[in-house]
């Protein structure tokens, strides 16, 4: 139950999408009518500017970091499990926000606090995990669920089972999310990573 009451306080901050309120604020439209539709920095960035996409990032941030203060709050005992679960609500919260018939963004802001929130060290490594799968693999998306497996292995090896599921849970949530990314690197309409390419180029240009 106290797990379930984490979750749920996560989900209903999440469902707070800082993106549509900065976009009637600024734009007096809906997030969802301007540019890619999706309720995230780089398109609130790309449509209304740097500043009002870092606004944007901020707010995301601060809503997940609420969910897990108010969690750790009420059940102190739970430590950082209350964490991930609160993370975990938030991020669904934003994925399939209630009030916009359960379509939001892609969720990657609140996992990226989560994962540093949950284990410093742990979302430091991972972070490395993503940085080295984008270089080798040139995709941004790959390396996001490969980072999330990552972390699910590093919890389940060190027997800390029920946070390696909720890793585990990320990693899927981050499936469906770059879902037509990823497909989309079959048929060449995903573009790969500017780093990759400016890498293996270097890498190239010194041979």
């Amino acid at each position: 139950m106290e797990r379930l009451v984490c979750f749920a306080v996560g989900y209903l901050c999440g469902s707070f999408v800082t993106a549509e309120v900065v976009a009637r604020i600024f734009a007096h439209k809906s997030i969802f009518e301007l540019g890619d539709g999706n309720p995230g920095m780089a398109n609130v960035g790309h449509e209304l500017g740097t500043k009002v996409g870092l606004i944007c990032l901020a707010g995301d941030i601060l809503k997940c970091v609420a969910a897990i203060v108010i969690s750790r709050m009420l059940f102190p005992d739970l430590g950082s499990l209350a964490t991930g679960w609160a993370g975990l609500g938030a991020t669904l919260g934003h994925v399939f926000p209630f009030w916009h018939h359960f379509k939001g963004g892609k969720g990657v802001t609140t996992i990226a606090t989560t994962v540093i929130l949950l284990n410093p060290l742990v979302g430091a490594i991972a972070a490395v995990v993503a940085l080295v799968t984008i270089i080798l693999s040139g995709y941004l998306s790959v390396a996001a669920v490969v980072s999330m497996a990552f972390c699910a292995v590093m919890m389940a090896v060190s027997g800390q089972m029920e946070l390696a599921l909720i890793y585990a849970l990320f990693m899927l949530l981050t499936l469906y999310c770059h879902g037509s990314k990823l497909r989309g690197i079959k048929d060449g309409s995903t573009h790969r990573a500017s780093i990759s390419t400016k890498f293996w180029a270097m890498v190239q240009g010194g041979k």
